[in-house]
């Protein structure tokens, strides 16, 4: 099974997308040369925040937005001379079954907790703003027009109550600070299970490294959830809160095998 990097529904295909699934390509068809069975697997990350603006901003719902692209997305690829066993989305039936399933297995394992966090709040829409719906100064190397969960000028992650001199790209008011229950995935307790993976897994030495290196220090739990208005899956046995798209992602290419079995 070989898959890509799921391009991001917001919009047209970005070369260097089509670069990674052209060197893939390549890659299938030695292996098809020497005999090998090989499926490939890929879809359109389809949830989060960018995708539900750019549809706010074309005067259209998210479930609208997103087919076209998927479907632009598809042909743009085939005109580099690459296609899929099977391409699907991760805004998909089986998607949703099979990330309600892995939460909920997490969650009857103990990996789950809730937690009040501190969050923006804008008051002129009488909402929680997602990390895109936030831009200020970044609070570590002071660049400016930075979004809400980390710096594309220095590569640092922070939450968007950090940052300096925020804004709304809503209504451009500054935003106050509310509390909010979030949904956590506690990292640290699946430590020794990462570290014991590694010690098994078929990957170069430099990754293996890297990693080591981060499982030899403290994991940071890892925030899973977005209040509404968001566009992603409700989280089962939570109300009116959505998976981040960083979970239900990864778990798209099962759901793409999924579909095409």
């Amino acid at each position: 099974m070989v898959t890509s990097a799921l391009p991001y529904a917001n919009g047209e295909i970005h070369m260097g997308h089509v670069l990674e699934h052209v060197q893939t390509e390549i890659w299938v068809r030695q292996m098809r040369m020497y005999g090998h069975e090989v499926l490939g697997f890929c879809a359109d990350d389809a949830h989060g925040a960018p995708i539900m603006m750019k549809a706010e901003e074309l005067g259209v719902n998210p479930e609208e937005f997103i087919p076209p692209v998927k479907k632009a997305h598809i042909a743009s690829l085939k005109k580099f001379g690459v296609t899929y066993t099977n391409y699907h989305s991760t805004h998909s039936e089986e998607n949703e079954q099979l990330s309600n399933e892995v939460y909920l297995a997490a969650k009857e394992a103990g990996y789950i907790y809730k937690e009040e966090i501190e969050q923006c709040f804008d008051q002129d829409k009488q909402m929680f703003l997602a990390d895109r719906y936030v831009t200020g100064e970044c609070p570590k190397c002071s660049a400016q027009n930075q979004y809400g969960d980390g710096c594309d000028s220095c590569g640092v992650t922070y939450s968007a109550t950090e940052l300096v001199n925020p804004k709304s790209t809503l209504t451009g008011s500054t935003p106050t600070h509310k509390i909010s229950e979030h949904v956590f995935f506690n990292l640290e307790k699946s430590k020794d299970l990462l570290k014991q993976f590694l010690k098994t897994a078929q990957m170069q030495k430099p990754i293996v490294s890297k990693l080591s290196e981060w499982l030899d220090g403290d994991l940071k739990s890892w925030d899973i959830s977005r209040d509404e208005p968001y566009f992603g899956f409700s989280i089962p046995e939570e109300n009116n809160k959505y998976f981040y798209v960083w979970v239900d992602a990864p778990i798209g290419y099962l759901a793409s095998a999924t579909n095409w079995a």
